[in-house]
């Protein structure tokens, strides 16, 4: 009787430690897994400041102008910038692409982008049923952009949800109190905002270099 006691012990304290094993190396393997994450985000943070200085110029100027000529001004810039920006964003991919040592592919490549498409898709078809009205379209697309950036903090950390809370704070203060100068307001300090930021990145990445 006392045998078949202490061999039930013995089988019990066997599993016991062979589950606080695979937890251990599930752990082990979870903690290694973050650090893959985290080196693979801040080698697209490390390659983004090309892309922030593109877009954030093109923001900038298409409100800045906007606050000049509301009429002609957007009908032919936004859609020119857009393809201008694409095309310099495309050149500063395969130039990135052609001096980095190692290709970053995968879900991470598309899952990065895919928070701003699925906004743009949505925004162009709230404008196009008339949810929005014009004179707060402005407005409406910057806080848009703002919860993309927040959506993208699991891959990018918290640089993205300070920058996006910021479109969304200053998109309320704006409509508030500045609505009359709303695209100068949103063109400086937004548009202007993603410039700096590609500009901090930047001299960051050279400071670690």
């Amino acid at each position: 009787m006392n045998g078949n006691t202490g061999d039930s012990a013995s089988s019990l304290q066997t599993k016991e430690e062979g589950s606080a094993g695979q937890a251990s190396q599930q752990a082990l393997q979870d903690i290694a897994y973050m650090k893959r994450l985290i080196a693979r985000n801040m080698s697209k943070l490390d390659r983004s400041p090309p892309y922030l200085f593109i877009w954030g110029t093109y923001i900038m100027l298409g409100l800045v102008g906007m606050q000049v000529n509301d009429t002609v001004w957007p009908i032919w810039f936004w859609s020119v910038g857009a393809v201008i920006g694409g095309a310099l964003s495309a050149l500063a991919g395969i130039k990135q692409s052609r001096s980095a040592a190692v290709q970053e592919g995968g879900s991470y490549g598309w899952m990065f982008w895919l928070p701003f498409v699925m906004v743009l898709l949505s925004g162009c078809l709230m404008m196009a049923m008339g949810i929005v009205e014009m004179d707060y379209a402005a407005l409406f697309w910057m806080m848009l952009l703002g919860v993309s950036y927040v959506s993208l903090a699991p891959l990018a950390g918290k640089g993205t949800v300070i920058l996006g809370i910021w479109f969304i704070a200053l998109s309320a203060l704006t409509r508030l109190f500045f609505l009359d100068y709303q695209y100068l307001v949103l063109g400086l300090l937004g548009g202007g905002s993603i410039v700096v930021t590609g500009l901090l990145l930047k001299r960051r990445g050279r400071y670690h270099e």
